[in-house]
């Protein structure tokens, strides 16, 4: 028996949670009620020891100024070389309030205004966003859809980056949404032709604990000595602390390390970090291991839940779990048009799922929904998907 009680459901509302009291931030017309498997934002009480340690630290008294000390690097470099054998130096780990304002800073710093940043959509939409809003040139290097089996397409990769005007690569390792996780021959061949073009590699990998069992993780700055790659790591998705404005930012290169610190210090003033925010990573790398191993336990459970309901109830969806993530990423159109079904979900059977076409004009037809959550909700939330399918097939 596990530690953990992941099938208790818990009361969230009423906190400003984005999921459960802001949902309207998706679709005016949600209904307070809506059932929300929407987000990546996990339905799991967060680690006891998480909570004692930042009981302890309030009752301290002082919240003052603070910066990263031995403990913090000492816990972030003993995760990543328990979990994924990776040696990272303490002078390559780089504080951000986040991997989207890390995003944000790098974006500035490294790329020119009207110059291309290369992503992989159907993706997670902040990295389209941000590109606009930085104006710089969004520049699709679309995955190969086969059915739902996503892969890379080389060939086009190969063409954006030798254009002179794209220098930089966002990648998502592991893929959000589709749930792809990297092989190393992926990576090597990825990282190969960036390097042949000069193109600086953006690693997003916030997802890396999330993989599916058997299923290897393999940070890209691990198979290769290539100077130009910045990988963004977080505990956010991890311990289910996404509210938590903290990631840690992996720059070995100097040239690369100077520009950072020019960006973040001089143009953000970004030199301190939430003294409330180490504490929560100290602990959680350091203590909380087994927290992680039960709720991917859990979530695996929940992907073959999710797969035999599927199969059953409605089975030419041909449904197959992901390598990664806790995002289940599913096409029901084999029965209905996703708008449509999305319009029922929303305004007749409150449900809230993610529409996704969100995540790139690839991304139509699919719909993202977490599985990182009791049992009997994500049942609850299939029940309605298969209620407003057959209204929706019967009309």
């Amino acid at each position: 028996m596990g530690r953990l009680d992941l099938d208790k459901r818990y009361d969230r509302r009423g906190t400003d949670s984005v999921k459960w009291d802001h949902k309207n931030f998706v679709d005016s017309r949600v209904s307070e009620n809506a059932l929300p498997l929407w987000l990546s934002d996990m339905e799991f009480k967060v680690a006891d020891e998480i909570i004692e340690a930042l009981e302890n630290r309030v009752k301290h008294g002082f919240l003052g100024h603070s910066m990263p000390g031995d403990k913090y690097f000492e816990a972030v470099q003993g995760w990543y070389k328990r979990r994924f054998n990776w040696d990272i130096a303490k002078d390559s780990i780089f504080y951000s309030p986040g991997v989207l304002p890390a995003l944000g800073f790098i974006i500035r710093a490294f790329t020119k205004m009207g110059e291309g940043v290369i992503i992989q959509p159907p993706v997670f939409y902040p990295f389209a966003e941000l590109i606009e809003g930085t104006d710089r040139v969004v520049v699709n290097n679309t995955l190969i859809n086969n059915e739902g089996d996503y892969s890379i397409d080389f060939k086009d990769l190969e063409i954006k980056a030798k254009d002179p005007n794209n220098t930089m690569l966002i990648l998502c390792s592991p893929h959000n949404p589709v749930g792809r996780v990297w092989t190393k021959e992926e990576i090597t061949k990825i990282v190969d032709i960036c390097q042949e073009n000069d193109v600086l590699i953006f690693s997003d990998e916030i997802h890396c604990d999330l993989t599916r069992k058997n299923i290897t993780h393999y940070p890209t700055k691990t198979l290769t000595d290539y100077n130009k790659i910045i990988t963004a790591v977080a505990l956010g998705k991890t311990f289910n602390v996404g509210g938590v404005p903290i990631s840690q930012i992996i720059i070995d290169d100097d040239k690369l390390k100077e520009t950072w610190h020019k960006e973040t210090r001089k143009k953000h003033y970004i030199s301190f970090a939430p003294p409330l925010d180490m504490v929560l990573t100290e602990t959680a790398y350091n203590k909380c291991e087994y927290w992680v191993d039960e709720v991917m336990e859990y979530v695996e459970d929940n992907f073959d839940f999710l797969v035999d309901y599927l199969n059953e109830h409605l089975p030419k969806v041909k449904y197959k779990k992901p390598e990664g993530t806790f995002l289940a990423w599913v096409n029901f159109g084999a029965y209905v048009d996703y708008e449509e079904l999305f319009e029922a979900l929303i305004t007749k059977y409150d449900l809230l799922i993610e529409n996704g076409h969100t995540f790139g004009e690839s991304g139509a037809g699919y719909f993202r929904m977490t599985v990182a959550c009791p049992r009997s909700l994500l049942q609850e939330g299939l029940d309605r998907i298969v209620e407003a399918i057959k209204e929706l097939t019967e009309k």
